[in-house]
C-alpha cells in the first residue's frame, strides 16, 4: 500500500496547509485524501517522505511542519534560510508515523514570507508491522 502527492508552481502562503494533488493512488483505501489538504490514514505504521522547495525573492526563511495524531511535530519539520538578495530554498524529511487509530497528515508553512513557484512531493509506504 502507497500512495504519493504533488503540487509545482504553488504559492506558498504564511500560516496554511499546503495543497497536495494525488499522483499515485491506492486502491485498497489505507491512504486517501479526505481534502485537498489533508491526507487521511488508516491506522498502522507508514513511512513518509516529503519535500517541498520555493523562491524567495529577499531574506526569508522556509520551514514547513508536518501534523499528524492532533499534533504538530517541529521535530520532522524543514528549514532553509536564504541570503538577503533571496534564492531558491528547500528541504526534506522523512518519518515513521504510529498511527494507533485512523489519523490526518498535512504540511503547514509557517515561513517569513510568502514564497513563490513552491513545489511540493509526497510520498507514504503502508509498513508491514501489527500495531
Amino acid at each position: 500500500m502507497f500512495a504519493s502527492f504533488f503540487n509545482f508552481q504553488y504559492p506558498l502562503v504564511r500560516g496554511s496547509q499546503l495543497a497536495l494533488l494525488p499522483d499515485v493512488t491506492d486502491p485498497t483505501g489505507a491512504i486517501t485524501q479526505s481534502s485537498l489538504t489533508q491526507i487521511a490514514l488508516e491506522p498502522g505504521y507508514y513511512l513518509i517522505s516529503y519535500k517541498v522547495s520555493a523562491i524567495f525573492q529577499r531574506a526569508n526563511y522556509l520551514q514547513v511542519t508536518p501534523s499528524y495524531n492532533g499534533t504538530a511535530h517541529l521535530e520532522y519539520g524543514v528549514y532553509f534560510a536564504t541570503s538577503t538578495d533571496g534564492s531558491s530554498a528547500c528541504g526534506s524529511s522523512f518519518l515513521i508515523l504510529r498511527a494507533p487509530s485512523a489519523t490526518t497528515f498535512s504540511l503547514t508553512y509557517s515561513g517569513s514570507a510568502n514564497a513563490n513557484d513552491g513545489e511540493i512531493n509526497v510520498t507514504i509506504v503502508k509498513l508491514r508491522r501489527a500495531l
